[in-house]
């Protein structure tokens, strides 16, 4: 794991054992006897004695480390160690710790990046923020361009951590900064966005072309649907498994609940109570091995009806020897 953040931001480095590495939690290794300790790299890969913490600036505090703020001096290699008298396990996790680039409020080496499309609706979260967020309080977060405070336009909508811009346009381009407080310090995270989809101009004529293919395909012999233009969905063993009824937005009636029913192997069937039919989505609640099969959505769409078919595989068998 590598973590990143800004001089003088708070920073919560987690023992990556619990978040990967073994089916245990902090309380459940605690209950079992093993111990958690800190160590940092002097930088030649040996580890130093254990970290001392003077619960003001830096704080063990269960699985973690906190660093409140994070300084200079706190860059490095952490290690956590969790052991007792015949069990040992470590791991490795690093901290960069860096100035804002001058005049700026951000360091363009720790940007996140993402992409919009021209005209097109675009998503901005505040990402890695959810160390810093009170459990059931809606995070209130300040978004900038550019480091400076922004009168948007009313087609940019701000929700809770995502900054929505509804028809991306050239003017969208640039480095979108969330601010959030926490505690007497606040926590920053910066996206560069990049616009793509610009036409192409020759001289002072302009000419856009694009192609669509459409196949056309009767049922196989006895069957509802071709097998060649299914859509394919893994569930496995004994976990949930959702099948959505797919592409029908054009065949749905605004502001209106599709009346979808489903088939499998192309014959009605009662469902067992743990098979359930919501909107436009089969939720199958552990899945069984007889789920195999070929799904298939039917949709009325005035004198029509449109279908769709889900060929469904399970995996994770057990393997016996």
């Amino acid at each position: 794991m590598k973590y990143k953040v800004l001089f003088g931001e708070p920073v919560r480095i987690k023992c990556a054992l619990f978040y990967g590495y073994i089916r245990a939690n902090y309380t459940l290794a605690q209950s079992a006897g093993l111990s958690l300790m800190w160590y940092k790299s002097t930088g030649h890969g040996d580890f130093e004695e254990p970290i001392p913490f003077d619960g003001v600036r830096m704080s063990k505090e269960e699985d973690s480390i906190w660093f409140r703020p994070a300084e200079l001096q706190d860059i490095g290699l952490y290690a956590c160690v969790l052991r007792n008298s015949t069990y040992c396990m470590k791991v490795s996790m690093s901290l960069t710790v860096a100035e804002n680039d001058t005049d700026l409020c951000y360091n363009s080496k720790m940007r996140y990046f993402e992409k919009a499309e021209l005209s097109k609706n675009k998503e901005i979260s505040c990402p890695d923020i959810e160390d810093y967020i009170l459990p059931h309080r809606e995070p209130n977060i300040v978004w900038y361009k550019e480091c400076k405070p922004k009168v948007w336009r009313q087609t940019v909508v701000r929700r809770k951590d995502t900054l929505i811009i509804r028809e991306v346009r050239e003017d969208d381009i640039g480095n979108y900064t969330c601010e959030l407080q926490f505690g007497n310090f606040v926590v920053r995270r910066t996206t560069e966005l990049t616009v793509t989809g610009f036409p192409t101009y020759r001289n002072s004529t302009y000419c856009m072309k694009v192609s669509m293919s459409l196949t056309v395909a009767e049922n196989d012999t006895d069957l509802c649907y071709n097998s060649k233009m299914r859509y394919f969905e893994k569930a496995e063993l004994s976990k949930n498994k959702e099948i959505s009824c797919p592409d029908i937005e054009d065949y749905v009636l605004p502001h209106r609940e599709p009346n979808i029913v489903w088939y499998k192997e192309c014959k009605p069937k009662v469902w067992r109570q743990t098979v359930v039919r919501r909107k436009d989505t089969l939720i199958i609640r552990e899945v069984r091995e007889d789920d195999i099969g070929n799904y298939t959505c039917e949709l009325q769409f005035g004198n029509f009806v449109v279908r769709r078919t889900t060929e469904l595989t399970v995996t994770g068998f057990p393997t016996y020897r």
